[in-house]
């Protein structure tokens, strides 16, 4: 395949069709996060062997960040503000805590690995693993390491801290209290509200141009963060801004990980290959981590300690609300502390990352 090339639109439809075949692959697997890690691995696959995809436009990537970001900023509402408030030392206590330790990581491996020392940084970032991967293709850093170690410690969260709280689940019963039962139940309102049409169009629409606006003026990441910022600041208002359709979300998703696995050339397999040990010590650190963390803010502000957990765990907002819902834990904390975390991470580690490297 090493000859195989393709041009843009070509390329376009082949990284969405072996996208969503991977996607459908994670998913029939039950692996959590699967239209972003299976469309990735597929899409890594393919180009390992040698395809020749064609430059794709900047717009491709900014669209599916677009989308994601109006995800995040539909999470947002007068309600959760209030909620906010009673999160905001946890929070940044979490965070701050994560950050921290990611920094150290990341000094760690460029010392081990001797992998340049940004993209050992975004590599151990607690962030999403699209984003930091879309970080770091920014940056001009070495997006397949940034991904592996992103991939690894994703899967490593969801394979192990689920386990951990599922042992304490029928101990704790059911600890979601009648106030989270009652702001669900107004997230429930609220959506069956937002079910128009008109509503999903105009979320679309002011998260396109907050997206493509950020873009514009450099921001990291600013498909992702323009749209979250502004579609959470209308929702917050009061706007009844509904979220794009699952179809939607999925093919985002989808996109962006198979733009993403276009990065693994055959070049770079060799590379990552001499990287599975740190790779693996590092989740494991990372993972221990979050169980210690989750343990810490369960005997401080006396949260249950399954919601505890999974609001430590370093790993997707919505995958880990829905393991918080299946275990009766407090889904609207886990989902909050996940938001505020990650609303952190991105505007914190780029400015960090880029100071420690100068």
């Amino acid at each position: 395949m090493e000859n195989l090339t393709f041009n843009v639109p070509m390329s376009l439809v082949l990284i969405l069709l072996l996208g969503y075949f991977g996607y459908r692959i994670f998913k029939l697997m039950h692996i959590p996060g699967g239209a972003i890690t299976g469309s990735l691995l597929i899409v890594a696959v393919f180009s390992s062997l040698g395809i020749g995809w064609a430059d794709l436009p900047t717009y491709y990537s900014t669209s599916f960040q677009v989308v994601l970001g109006i995800v995040m900023g539909c999470r947002f509402s007068k309600e959760t503000v209030c909620s906010i408030k009673k999160l905001v030392v946890p929070g940044l206590f979490t965070s701050a805590w994560m950050i921290g330790l990611s920094l150290a990581m990341g000094l760690l491996l460029t010392q081990v690995t001797g992998i340049d020392l940004g993209t050992a940084l975004y590599g151990t970032s607690p962030g999403g693993l699209s984003e930091m991967g879309i970080l770091a293709m920014a940056n001009n850093m070495n997006v397949p390491v940034v991904t592996l170690f992103q991939f690894v410690r994703v899967i490593a969260v969801y394979l192990s801290v689920p386990v951990v709280a599922l042992k304490y689940y029928q101990r704790e019963g059911k600890k979601a209290s009648d106030e989270t039962a009652a702001a669900m139940d107004m997230g429930k309102d609220v959506k069956k509200q937002n079910k128009k049409v008109w509503s999903i169009l105009a979320s679309i629409a002011v998260g396109a141009a907050g997206g493509f606006a950020a873009k514009a003026v450099g921001v990291p990441v600013g498909g992702m963060l323009g749209a979250m910022a502004v579609v959470g600041l209308l929702r917050i208002m009061g706007v009844p801004l509904a979220e794009p359709p699952k179809w939607l979300v999925i093919l985002g998703q989808i996109g962006l990980g198979g733009y993403l696995g276009t990065t693994f050339t055959p070049e770079v397999l060799s590379t990552l290959l001499g990287l599975v040990v740190p790779t693996i010590a590092f989740s494991a650190v990372i993972v221990l981590n979050g169980i210690v963390t989750g343990i810490i803010v369960h005997r401080i502000f006396g949260w249950d300690l399954i919601t505890s957990l999974l609001s430590s765990a370093t790993a997707g907002v919505t995958q880990m609300s829905a393991i918080a819902l299946d275990m009766d834990a407090d889904a609207v904390t886990v989902g909050l502390m996940q938001v505020l975390r990650f609303a952190l991470v991105m505007l914190l580690m780029p400015t960090l990352i880029n100071h420690i490297i100068a």
